[in-house]
This record gives structure tokens, sequence and C-alpha cells, in this order.
């Protein structure tokens, strides 16, 4: 979907245009992840843009968290954590 930033917020996105990635929810108000006509992604709110208000209606009863996924989440991030390397300091 390709959206129009509003234009007093054009110099914070850093275009007149961009494409919407993704969104999610941030102080009770939709962010939208924008891909810029040079490739580069940002984000910003949606009030920012030229989309309806009702775009992206709130779902409240929506969990924030699947706890069915934690469990996969946690080997994730212990994966992640024993793959990365260890600093090592110099010697002396």
């Amino acid at each position: 979907m390709r959206v129009g930033i509003l234009e007093e917020r054009r110099h914070s996105v850093g275009s007149a245009f961009a494409t919407v990635m993704d969104y999610f929810w941030r102080e009770d108000a939709p962010w939208l992840v924008l891909q810029l006509p040079d490739g580069r992604r940002t984000t910003a709110p949606a009030a920012w843009t030229d989309l309806p208000s009702n775009t992206f209606p709130m779902t409240p009863d929506r969990p924030l968290v699947l706890t069915a996924a934690l469990p996969a989440m946690a080997h994730l991030c212990r994966r992640l954590r024993s793959a990365r390397p260890t600093k090592r300091r110099p010697a002396g």
C-alpha cells in the first residue's frame, strides 16, 4: 500500500511518499513500517500519512504475546546467545 506523507512531516521521514511494509501499535496509536523510494526503511505514526484514521482499527482483545510461543522464543534466545562470539580482553 502506497501512502503520502503529510507536508509538515516530510522532513522527519525524508520523503513525500512511501510504501507500507507493516504496522504495529505504540501508545494506543498505529505506527507504520515504511519503505522509502531509496530503499531505506523507517517508522512513523500513521497519523503522519494520508491514510484514513480507521485503516488500522484497535483490537483490544488481541494478546501482545502468545504464551504458546514463549518456549520457542526462549530456545531461540539461548541459541543466539551461545552463538555470539565472546569478547576477548587484550593481554597485558
